[in-house]
Formats: structure tokens, sequence, C-alpha cells
């Protein structure tokens, strides 16, 4: 016998994933239970109705709240080389930015 199902799948609206196992897809019978799934694994919705992973979760704080930029640094390079720009990140969702250096060495100006 042949019996049609209606179920629910929950998809990241960042990334496109679904909510279980990257070899399963999960299906849920309603929209609540597939909430409650979603929730349960860290899954948040925003404000505009978007459904983010856990993963992508912190990206869509960060477009709300901001970042949490670490202090600007400079990268560690072998010895000999010209350090040309330096680097912060956020350490919420690993946002980089870079901009020129603003000093020649790891010992002028702010530690790091």
């Amino acid at each position: 016998m042949i019996q049609p199902h209606t179920c629910v799948s929950v998809h990241c609206d960042q990334c496109g994933e679904a909510l279980g196992s990257p070899e399963l897809e999960a299906h849920y019978r309603s929209e609540g239970v597939a909430l409650r799934a979603a929730t349960a694994a860290r899954w948040r919705a925003g404000s505009d109705g978007r459904l983010v992973c856990s993963a992508c979760a912190p990206v869509l704080t960060c477009e709300i709240e901001g970042h949490q930029f670490s202090a600007w640094r400079l990268p560690v390079l072998p010895e000999g080389l010209v350090v040309v720009s330096e680097y912060r990140y956020c350490r919420r969702c690993c946002e980089l930015e870079s901009r020129p250096a603003t000093r020649r060495g790891h010992g002028e100006g702010e530690p790091r």
C-alpha cells in the first residue's frame, strides 16, 4: 500500500544545511515540533524570521549586536621578513579584518 505523508524539515537560512546529521535530513510531523527540535539543537531564530544553525548563529548575532574584535595583532613572520599588515578577528564569529601595519615589529606599539 502507498500512503502519502506530509512532513516538515528545517534548513539554515544562512548556509542551507538541514537539521539532522550530514547523512540524514531530519523530518518532523509539524512546524512546532521542527522548531522545538531546532531550538534543542541550538539553532536560533532572528527577529526577521530567519532560522540559522548553531554554526551560523554567531554570524546572525554579530549582525545584530556587532562584532567582538580582538586587539590588532602583528603576524608572526620568519626573521628578516617585513610586516606589512596587522589583523584582528571577531571572538564570536571569526570574521577577520586586516589593515596596513601601523608599527614595524613586535617590540613597538601595542603588546602582542
